[in-house]
């Protein structure tokens, strides 16, 4: 059981603050997963202006990661969190090549995210931490989706904890809440393609999915319509791109998610409480259907 929160404001100005909503929504969920929460935040788009996140477990590696990126790049902004660097670089030099320098420095020392709008940010424990570690109750962009874990599969750590990408295609992530009973097979299958996994988590299959079918000329919408037969399990998972944002629920509609949309914004969460303990109690909520795909364009 993991809970999944997030909100697309429609327009530039809103009432609310993003930050302060998705708080908000993540520590509604707490219960659902208390092993780390983590949040994915959309930015507008800088020229040469890269997002940069990388987790870490051995004590010195926060500032040899620090260290090699001001060798690289620009740095812009940073922190050192004990286990996990925010840094925003300029940047004109080949991504790939840099993320490999990154994930080479140790064997504890994993790129968490990559991109030019997209910020991925993650701690262990609650929301709480998260606001006290990134100060997240300041962002006020269009898109915050987050999740709480409780891990079933694989070891807890910053690295396992969700958002979660595909080294393959920098902007896209995924938040997922369920199983995918076919991991194995597809991981298999995708490392013979010639992609990378870094953790032993089997929602990370669905970035590489959604990644590899997009190669392929699908649409984001596409690429999640098909993977409601190609991914084995119960599942319901969201999908972040700078320009859209999808939901997807699985055959057997066993994972909960609910979702609530006015004029100003578009809410959904595993449970109706965090949406009404932020956005009220008159709200229309509905839940998606089984094998339902719905994708907002930004």
């Amino acid at each position: 059981m993991c809970g999944i929160g997030g909100v697309i404001f429609k327009n530039t100005n809103h009432d609310k603050i993003t930050g302060e909503v998705i708080l908000t929504m993540l520590d509604s969920l707490y219960r659902r997963g208390p092993d780390s929460t983590g949040v994915a935040l959309l930015h507008p788009k800088e020229e040469n202006v890269l997002y940069v996140d990388v987790n870490y477990e051995k004590t010195g590696n926060g500032q040899r990661i620090l260290s090699l990126l001001k060798g690289k790049a620009t740095i812009l902004k940073s922190s050192d969190h004990g286990n996990y660097v925010r840094a925003k670089i300029s940047y004109s030099g080949d991504e790939q090549s840099l993320i490999n320098e990154l994930n080479e420095l140790d064997s504890d020392v994993s790129v968490a995210s990559f991109g030019q709008q997209i910020e991925v940010l993650k701690y262990l424990g609650g929301a709480n931490n998260l606001e006290t570690q990134f100060q997240l109750s300041n962002y006020n962009g269009q898109v915050a989706v987050g999740h709480t874990r409780m891990a079933t599969e694989s070891k807890v750590d910053i690295s396992h904890s969700q958002p979660l990408c595909c080294y393959a295609s920098k902007d896209l992530t995924i938040i997922h809440n369920g199983h995918v009973t076919n991991y194995i097979k597809l991981r298999s299958y995708y490392e013979r393609k010639g992609y990378h996994f870094l953790t032993g988590n089997d929602s990370e299959v669905i970035a590489v999915y959604l990644v590899d079918e997009m190669k392929k000329g699908a649409s984001l919408e596409e690429a999640m319509q098909s993977s409601i037969t190609d991914l084995d399990g119960s599942f319901s998972y969201i999908a972040v791109t700078p320009t859209s944002v999808g939901l997807a629920k699985e055959p057997f509609g066993m994972k909960p998610m609910v979702l609530a949309e006015t004029d100003d914004y578009i809410a959904f969460a595993s449970e109706s409480l965090a949406i009404t303990r932020e956005f009220g109690e008159n709200l229309k909520i509905r839940e998606p259907k089984a094998e339902e795909v719905l994708v907002w364009n930004l």
